[in-house]
């Protein structure tokens, strides 16, 4: 079969099993899922009745493929209009369809690593090359060596921050700096898909960066974390008119289904909405350096994190090995192996019985009991 040779060498990616599935393989009466970066809670609960009240007869119909409630109000959110905003199944779909409107054969991408496996794919499916910029020394994206990388052929560069799976913050200014210099023939898509959990001086301004007009910047943004519904797969792009609409040409006809719109419309609606949100955030907060703590307590390497995880170098040196051995005490959290960096895992901040579950698993792994 004639396949496109640069998705020879692809790896899928491959998401952790059900928890439901792993519990009956493993014999274990309960595993406590902090693999995914899932959000620690359910939809707000606005979400909730806005889901379980849809007329189940519209599930007959396709979902409006506009949505021009939803994105509305997701520009009034960040003081643009609704010709800034493209929906998508997760910002995962979006990462996709970004590259699909700049590249073609014998262009390339260009993106941090280790970072999200999904940049690689979507470089390669389109036929360009995908190319890697290792991290600086301190696990930070090194946008200088990005910056060196991005030649004539270069027509996008990927950027997650905080970063996937390290959880470290680009500072504002030097972000700033960066896409700004970026030649005009690039797209720079910034990928803040974990941004509610930054907060602070450096918080991501990835939607000033779009009010103020830059033509080449995409800005990407998830209901799956801190509104928790990344199990009906919605996230939206914030662009320029002609980056919205070139993205919008290349989207499914309705690849976000209603109820995932419905749920979304609620969330951002609540009245106390923002004030749930804030409450999560400081739960997260709390709970990653709880974790950074726990880890380096039992001997691993943790980096202080801005998202909603805490990445760790394994003390032996196999991020699958302890993926394995927390498994067998109940805990599933996610080896790095994907995501170009074999030594490490990462661990999700859960609610806080999670949490707890996972400080005394890995105290019992760190003192010999398996």
């Amino acid at each position: 079969m004639p396949f496109r040779p640069h998705i020879k060498d692809l790896k899928p990616y491959v998401a952790q099993a059900p928890v439901e599935r792993l519990r009956a393989e493993l014999g274990l009466e309960r595993i406590y899922k902090l693999a995914s970066n899932e959000g620690a809670f359910g939809p707000l609960e606005a979400a909730r009745l806005a889901v379980f009240g849809a007329d189940p007869d519209e599930l007959r119909r396709y979902p409006d493929s506009a949505a021009p409630e939803l994105r509305a109000a997701i520009a009034v959110r960040y003081g643009l209009t609704a010709e800034n905003v493209v929906l998508g199944n997760g910002a995962d779909e979006l990462i996709r369809l970004a590259a699909l409107t700049v590249l073609e054969n014998g262009d390339n991408g260009v993106y941090p690593w280790p970072s999200f496996p999904t940049y690689v794919a979507a470089c390669a499916s389109t036929g360009a090359e995908a190319r890697p910029v290792p991290l600086s020394a301190d696990r930070s994206v090194d946008l200088d060596a990005l910056r060196a990388a991005v030649y004539a052929s270069t027509r996008i560069v990927y950027v997650a921050n905080p970063n996937n799976p390290t959880g470290l913050l680009a500072p504002r200014a030097d972000l700033r700096a960066f896409v700004e210099g970026l030649p005009p023939h690039v797209l720079c898509v910034l990928d803040e898909a974990y941004a509610e959990y930054a907060e602070g001086d450096d918080e991501p301004e990835g939607p000033q960066l779009v009010r103020e007009g830059l033509p080449n910047v995409v800005v990407l943004r998830t209901f799956s974390k801190v509104y928790g519904l990344a199990g009906l797969r919605i996230g939206y792009a914030l662009a320029a008119p002609a980056a919205a609409a070139a993205i919008d040409r290349v989207r499914g006809i309705f690849n976000v289904n209603s109820l995932a719109q419905v749920a979304a419309l609620a969330s951002l609606s609540a009245s106390d909405s923002a004030d749930q949100i804030a409450r999560r955030v400081a739960h997260v907060k709390g709970a990653r350096m709880q974790i950074f703590k726990w880890l380096a307590l039992a001997g691993h390497k943790p980096i202080a994190s801005r998202a909603n995880f805490v990445f760790a170098e394994a003390s032996g040196g196999s991020g699958a090995g302890v993926e394995q051995s927390l498994l067998k005490l109940g805990v599933a959290v996610r080896a790095l192996d994907g995501f170009g960096a074999p030594e490490a895992f990462r661990v999700t901040c859960g609610n806080d019985e999670e949490n707890q579950y996972f400080a005394a698993a890995i105290d019992r792994l760190a003192n010999g009991f398996e």
